[in-house]
């Protein structure tokens, strides 16, 4: 497994973040940071920072979806005119480029926040103003949304994606192709004989589709499965 910053010349950097509004990375009340993240746009990683714990656990939900192909945290402030008439500004956590051209403002924000200051109301008046130009679609998320278990599932997933290793994921496709009915990813596991190779390359099946959970939950040893629908 080669470490994802190795190229055949050496290793390089990610890029920089292109965040617009310089983040302090030391809090007393929140998780701050940065993840290297690989994006389709650059074809290769780059650094985005996270304001939360929340933010992150968006970051690695938003890219477990597959379709995305770049991220721009804190992008230029959309002007809006508030309901007393007066102008404003307002920075969107992160504008998300999908696959197909189009792109979603996010709005991250806890639920308790957005209950206590009306939030919801206050993101719908900007997302009215917001040009197409910027945005076609202006999006909500808080804790709310997903279930805890989901968003360790995401970063599972993005800490396995890092290093790729065909021959674990070669070994997990064989043991889907001859797979009837359903199993236990442990069972997968031993099947293989390759151990966490292979339990890493089994959670990259169930976000590829190879593989799909028989119930919702964390994905792990004693996990059921199923051919997913990439493999019938």
């Amino acid at each position: 497994m080669m470490h994802p910053f190795l190229t055949e010349i050496g290793y390089r950097e990610p890029l920089p973040s292109l965040s617009t509004r310089k983040i302090p990375m030391r809090s007393r009340t929140s998780c701050r940071g940065f993840v290297p993240v690989w994006l389709a746009s650059e074809q290769w990683w780059r650094r985005v920072v996270f304001e939360s714990q929340l933010e992150l656990m968006f970051i690695q939900l938003i890219l477990s979806q597959g379709n995305v192909y770049d991220i721009w945290e804190q992008p230029p402030a959309v002007r809006y005119i508030k309901e007393n008439g007066k102008s404003a500004q307002h920075y969107f956590d992160f504008l998300i480029t999908w696959m197909d051209g189009s792109k979603t403002a996010w709005a991250v924000k806890p639920f308790e926040l957005v209950q206590r200051r009306d939030f919801d109301q206050e993101i719908a008046l900007i997302a009215s103003q917001t040009p197409n130009s910027f945005a076609d679609e202006v999006r909500l998320f808080t804790d709310a949304g997903f279930q805890r278990y989901d968003a360790v599932n995401a970063a599972r997933f993005q800490q396995f994606s890092k290093s790729p290793d065909p021959a674990a994921d070669d070994a997990v496709a064989a043991q889907i192709s001859v797979l009837e009915g359903s199993t236990t990813i442990a069972r997968i596991v031993e099947q293989t004989g390759m151990s966490g190779r292979a339990y890493r390359a089994v959670v990259r099946a169930v976000f590829r589709g190879d593989l799909r959970q028989v119930k919702g939950g964390l994905i792990d040893y004693p996990t059921l499965v199923k051919r997913g629908v990439t493999q019938c």
